[in-house]
């Protein structure tokens, strides 16, 4: 038997399966029609290609010292296609994290993967998997400019009222995340770095993104918390989700399925302080999965 007939009943038989989940069928029932095109157009082309934005984000994609792409980002899309029994193709061509949306909306590429935000907007235009980590907004505070602010209320009352510019990463979904605060003026940026730098420097009262990233800035640089005050916002979540087209959702379903028979429930905390034995789990996940 070919290798693609033999794909072909594998996923014949994951998809009978997640149908017959009682929490999918009354969901997804509508779609036992559909053919596995996209699914098989991907096999038979013999590459599985994705969307990566062009910065690196440590610990999700970034190339490591010995010059080789890595993160939980990458580790979970590359056991996906290798369950597809074909490699991945990564184009990291992107300048802001929408351009790789955009890509997938365009059939650039098959899916994005890159720590994506499962945004309204974004959903309007992509199908989203269900989330493989879910984060929280969070925010570095300039401490003086917290200070300045206070007034003699509360610091959480200040916080929630806090005014000034907010810095954020252009083009990225905390463009409208950050738009909560209505009394800031947003001011973006094209890296994080630049933002932490002019918060640092008063320029901006605080900068925002996900907890991941703001918990690793102060990790590599301890430093900071001179200056800066991390705050999360345990009440503003952050999913980040895999997307693909509007015209492929049986290939959303089947990383659905995998998503969920990985049973891989990480947090930022845990993927800062102990990335080496998160990553090491993860790759025994995906590991039991190409066994079964």
């Amino acid at each position: 038997m070919t290798n693609f007939k033999r794909i072909s009943q594998i996923f014949f038989v994951l998809l009978m399966m997640l149908f017959s989940l009682p929490s999918v069928q009354a969901t997804e029932a509508s779609v036992n029609s559909q053919s596995f095109n996209e699914v098989q157009d991907i096999v038979k082309r013999g590459k599985l290609v994705v969307a990566m934005y062009s910065k690196d984000a440590p610990p999700f994609y970034y190339v490591d010292k010995n010059n080789q792409l890595t993160g939980f980002d990458v580790v979970l899309i590359e056991g996906f296609a290798k369950l597809l029994g074909v490699p991945v193709e990564y184009n990291r061509s992107a300048k802001f994290l929408n351009d790789t949306v955009t890509m997938v909306e365009n059939h650039e590429v098959d899916l994005a993967i890159t720590k994506l935000s499962m945004t309204f907007k974004r959903a309007s235009r992509v199908l989203f998997a269900d989330p493989y980590i879910t984060l929280h907004q969070s925010l570095l505070i300039n401490r003086l400019e917290l200070i300045k602010q206070l007034k003699g209320r509360p610091q959480e009352e200040a916080i929630q009222n806090l005014s000034g510019k907010l810095g954020v990463v252009a083009k990225s979904s905390y463009v409208d995340y950050a738009k909560h605060f209505h009394n800031t003026e947003l001011v973006p940026y094209s890296t994080w770095d630049e933002a932490i730098k002019d918060a640092r420097e008063g320029k901006i009262t605080a900068a925002m993104r996900d907890d991941a990233e703001v918990k690793l800035i102060l990790r590599e640089h301890p430093e900071y918390a001179l200056d800066l005050m991390s705050v999360i916002l345990k009440d503003a979540k952050d999913p980040k989700g895999i997307a693909v087209s509007t015209d492929h959702n049986q290939l959303r379903l089947l990383l659905n399925f995998y998503i969920k028979t990985l049973d891989w429930n990480i947090t930022g905390d845990q993927m800062i302080n102990n990335y080496d034995k998160e990553i090491t789990i993860l790759k025994q996940k995906i590991a039991m999965q190409e066994q079964q």
